[in-house]
């Protein structure tokens, strides 16, 4: 997660207000978005962990990231089979992708309609190479923590290269900033290793358009769900295989009580693994907008990738309402995805409720 942050140190998120009154935080699309291209969602809180629970320390990779009740009961179905070329009916809807899954795309779209909100979503077939997003795909929205998968796997290979060396306290910190979304050891590891270099560094990962919005730090960083979608490909395409399979398990593996949402809503039969973000921006007028990210992988050897970044504005107020609001439309979206149905709304316990 990312703590709530004070309206000096971030400044503000842009809604339908003029963009003279937004400070450093960045730029986000504003007003209500269409079903099938820009569509409304809501937000949420900080998306870490501000004490970690006790956790053993994973290994890592040798030196030198409204509930639909209808079917909320049902049983997780397997992810749709990815094919090469779609059922002729299909074609020219949402191409590349199989039938089953370009009609739950559409289902989607319509979930969307009449969600709060800015959202911006993007779902890639790795197996076909298809790729489909709405219009928000490439708007800045605060990363909250998915910025420390970034920060993770920047470590992890500088530590490969030998250009830093890891520490048994290191480990055990970044297994807590993955599995609990934990601020204090992710703050710990940036100041120990990080610098302001790491915004050239991800242009790598395919991050091309992250950046700092004031202080040098993870948690002060806006990107795109497509710089999300490039992140997560990159772990799982053009890591080394070592750095791959450890944040793979780790993500696979992450907290029931903060993290198990969002990518997680493909169900235990898509075997999805998840890094999900947070955090609640202050506007110095009472209003607090919600933010509510989640990237990740479900489907057989990790078969598709979903990023998706919720900018809620000041729906539901200064309380909790926003951030389980916007955590449950993400857990409905990739349910619908990989599922074919809506499944019963998360109710996470993140470390910083309001």
């Amino acid at each position: 997660m990312t703590r709530m942050r004070s309206a000096a140190g971030l400044g503000r998120l842009a809604a339908s207000r003029p963009a003279a009154s937004r400070p450093v935080r960045g730029q986000l699309a504003a007003g209500r978005l269409a079903a099938g291209a820009l569509v409304l969602m809501g937000l949420a809180l900080s998306g870490c962990s501000a004490a970690a629970p006790a956790g053993p320390a994973a290994a890592l990779p040798a030196g030198p990231g409204s509930a639909i009740s209808p079917a909320a009961t049902s049983p997780a179905a397997a992810s749709p089979s990815p094919s090469s070329s779609p059922i002729p009916t299909c074609t020219g809807i949402v191409p590349g992708f199989s039938c089953t899954m370009q009609q739950r795309i559409i289902k989607v779209q319509h979930y969307l309609a009449g969600r709060h909100g800015s959202i911006g979503i993007v779902l890639d077939d790795r197996v076909t190479g298809a790729v489909w997003h709405n219009g928000n795909a490439h708007t800045l929205y605060p990363a909250a923590s998915t910025m420390k998968l970034a920060v993770m796997t920047d470590l992890l290979l500088r530590n490969r290269r030998g250009t830093i060396h890891l520490t048994r306290t290191d480990r055990r910190q970044m297994y807590q900033a993955l599995h609990t979304s934990n601020d204090v050891d992710a703050n710990d590891l940036w100041g120990k290793y990080e610098n302001a270099g790491f915004q050239q560094r991800i242009r790598a990962f395919g991050m091309t358009r992250a950046h700092f919005t004031g202080e040098i730090n993870w948690g002060y960083m806006y990107c795109t769900p497509r710089d999300l979608d490039h992140l997560m490909n990159y772990i799982l395409t053009k890591a080394p295989a070592g750095i791959r399979d450890y944040l793979v398990r780790q993500l696979q593996h992450v907290s029931v009580h903060d993290q198990q949402w969002g990518v997680w809503g493909a169900g235990p039969a898509n075997q999805p693994g998840n890094k999900d973000g947070w955090e609640q921006d202050p506007l110095g007028t009472g209003d607090k907008w919600w933010i509510t990210n989640t990237v990740g992988f479900a489907g057989p050897a990790q078969a598709y990738t979903l990023s998706v970044m919720d900018n809620l504005y000041n729906y539901g107020g200064t309380g909790p309402r926003g951030f389980f609001y916007g955590a449950n439309t993400l857990t409905q979206i990739a349910s619908i995805l990989f599922q074919g149905h809506g499944t019963a709304a998360p109710h996470p316990q993140p470390s910083y409720v309001p």
